[in-house]
């Protein structure tokens, strides 16, 4: 009998609520979590039945059955534990963004493929369904040639004042901010679809009322070019009060491609066209259809407006697809969906692109990448 592959995950926030319940999905076994306080970690780990909570990464890798580490620190603790991991020869999953900056990012995608070990970024939404259906219809040429791109999503958050927030999201030094958290995840969804972004010109700014001592960004607006010649905007805030506002749109030389998306988040998301043969829902191909979010069932874990956000379980899905294509990398097999996850080669290029777009929003100038 195969024994199932050993999983540890580094953190007890996004990475209790969604990292733990994907590998499980994913057919691995969760025989670890680590967090900062030996205490909190077991409290916290209890209720999912892991086997070992600890504070001691080195006693996680102590255990043989371990191959898999996948780390979801935030963004400042990041470099450490993925160093490690790797400096024990286990493959890594490491959240978004990746890094302090892209001198980081390139020294663990340097020992990642140094160490010959499987790394992956925790891009999940490249397996949302919606986002990976329009990437076939633009890849497909059903559009023609791709010219502009549009996201836009703005969200009503951050309007009490006394929600709590980690103390990390509001700090830039520690990598805080909604650029990072969201604008990451847009950028890879961009260089995924078109390829590399070259240069781009940002703006960033905090919306939130009444947290005086935020240094980190909860609104971005970000232009930027591809070298395959796509041009676009991405644009998000997270504390925008009224309706909630997505949308998501390429603009090709035959035609248009867009997500339509509903009056609330989570909403079912439909991909359409309009093209010489007129405007048409596409259909949801069955190996794209993701199963439908179920909340994180332990409420008492539940203790900050992220938590809120990362326990409603639309994560998890896409996250679950993540790491069975992660096991069929240790497993030395072909994965079941043409689409693949984002590598540390992706990590370290769009680390490069949010650097640049934070040295535009200061010097108030395009930036060529």
């Amino acid at each position: 009998m195969t024994h199932p592959i050993g999983a540890a995950v580094v953190g007890t926030g996004f990475g209790l609520f969604t990292h733990v319940r994907a590998l499980r999905e994913a057919g691995f076994e969760v025989r670890a979590i680590v967090g900062r306080d030996r205490a909190r970690t077991i409290a916290r780990a209890a209720p999912l039945g892991i086997p070992l909570a600890t504070d001691s990464l080195a006693q996680v890798l102590a255990d043989p059955a371990i191959q898999l580490v996948t780390v979801a620190t935030p963004p400042h603790a990041h470099y450490a534990p993925v160093m490690a991991a790797i400096a024990a020869g286990r493959h890594v999953v490491c959240e978004k963004p990746f890094a302090r900056d892209a001198a980081e990012a390139a020294q663990m995608r340097e020992a990642a493929t140094k160490a010959g070990v499987h790394h992956l970024l925790g891009a999940e939404f490249r397996f949302d369904s919606a986002q990976a259906l329009l990437r076939r219809v633009v890849q497909s040429g059903l559009i023609g040639t791709p010219r502009h791109f549009l996201r836009i999503y703005h969200q009503p958050g951050l309007q009490d004042s006394t929600s709590k927030l980690s103390d990390w999201w509001e700090d830039a030094d520690q990598g805080g901010g909604f650029l990072g958290a969201f604008g990451s995840h847009m950028i890879d969804q961009v260089e995924y679809m078109f390829g590399p972004i070259t240069c781009v010109c940002g703006m960033l700014q905090s919306l939130a009322p009444g947290r005086p001592t935020m240094t980190a960004d909860d609104c971005y607006t970000v232009q930027f070019e591809t070298d395959s010649g796509v041009a676009g905007s991405i644009i998000a805030a997270l504390a925008a009060p009224g309706p909630l506002v997505m949308a998501t749109k390429v603009v090709g030389s035959a035609g248009g491609a867009w997500i339509q998306s509903g009056a609330t988040f989570g909403d079912p998301e439909e991909v359409w066209v309009s093209d010489a043969d007129g405007v048409r829902r596409i259909e949801m191909p069955a190996d794209l259809v993701n199963a439908m979010p179920t909340a994180f069932p332990v409420a008492e874990l539940i203790q900050t407006e992220q938590d809120r956000w990362h326990t409603m379980g639309f994560d998890v899905a896409p996250y679950a697809r993540l790491f069975a294509e992660m096991r069929t990398r240790i497993e030395n097999r072909a994965p079941a969906i043409p689409e693949r996850a984002a590598t540390f080669n992706d990590a370290a290029r769009g680390q490069q692109v949010l650097d640049a777009i934070r040295l535009s929003a200061r010097k108030r100038a395009w930036i060529t990448i």
